[in-house]
């Protein structure tokens, strides 16, 4: 494992320069200082996303524990302290709650109420119990990913496109990028659909629009109406995850590659880390300037600061 500032190929630095520049930020820092706070061997168990909960300074981690469209009610989710503490392996579900996880994936924090994707779910939890209020399925989807809230509270979800069949993952076609808002007096939306968009993975909402990474290694744009510019294409590659963090600059993460990836506020990438197996769902704690990433093959996780 090495932290570094090595450079991705060049077609990927023209393709992110050009739209940060669009988007008219300033300049970034030429250095990345990075050091890594690991957890592991812990009873993780294919930790596939981490999510930072502010208003409580913790780590949310939710653990597949099996196959990852296997309804087998038990998945799980995990509070980790920022120094690395294991608070509650399995804090979510609660010990005798009849409202199981299957196989938790994307994670997101909307004041106090916590959304899982969980297959073709979303569980909605209290963010201080971790009580499952609420679990609300969504038509026609097969397996739900990435999950992140936009500035006006909608979620946004990705559909990854794959069913079982005969017990294997296959492909479903339903790959997808919902909005869905789970108000009667607000309608949600499809902002694209079909195997065209290379079972999505991550997706994160900021100032420049939605951003999507797919498994067939695009980092793709979408604007509020579902309008779609491709700003990475990198076929062969596995794109599992994707943050905002502060000045204006994003991660992103690489299961085949290995690494994680740097992009700054003026457009200058960089690999963050490499030579980690399977990151996943990649988090952000603006409060240390740090990347989480969950390596779900491994059992473990690393806290990275910018």
């Amino acid at each position: 494992m090495t932290l570094l500032k090595r450079l991705p190929n060049v077609s990927q630095i023209i393709a992110i320069m050009s739209l940060l520049l669009i988007g008219g930020c300033g300049g970034g820092s030429d250095e990345v200082v990075a050091a890594a706070v690991e957890v592991r061997d812990v009873g993780l168990q294919g930790p596939r996303a981490i999510v930072y909960d502010a208003a409580a300074d913790v780590y949310l981690v939710s653990n597949v524990n099996g196959g990852g469209l296997d309804e087998d009610e038990n998945g799980f989710v995990s509070r980790i302290s920022p120094d690395g503490e294991v608070l509650s392996l399995q804090w979510m579900p609660n010990p005798g709650s009849t409202a199981l996880l299957h196989a938790p994936k994307g994670m997101a924090i909307r004041g106090d109420t916590l959304f899982v994707a969980d297959i073709r779910c979303v569980r909605i939890a209290n963010r201080n119990t971790a009580e499952i209020a609420e679990t609300r399925c969504l038509d026609n989807v097969t397996s739900l990913s990435g999950i992140d809230v936009g500035p006006e509270g909608s979620l946004f979800l990705t559909d990854s496109g794959y069913r079982l069949a005969d017990g294997q993952p296959a492909a479903s076609s339903m790959d997808a990028l919902y909005r869905v808002t789970f108000r009667a007096d607000q309608r949600g939306a499809t902002l694209a659909l079909g195997p065209n968009l290379n079972h999505p993975t991550g997706v994160a909402v900021g100032s420049r629009g939605i951003f999507v990474t797919t498994e067939g290694g695009d980092l793709l744009r979408f604007t509020a109406d579902g309008q779609r510019t491709s700003l990475i294409a990198s076929p062969g590659q596995i794109f599992e995850g994707i943050v905002f963090v502060a000045g204006g600059g994003f991660a992103y993460a690489s299961s085949s590659a290995g690494a994680v990836y740097l992009v700054d506020g003026s457009g200058a990438v960089r690999t963050l880390i490499d030579g980690i197996s399977s990151p996943g769902d990649l988090g952000y704690d603006p409060t240390r300037n740090r990347v989480l990433i969950p390596l779900f093959n491994e059992n473990r996780l690393l806290f990275v600061d910018l």
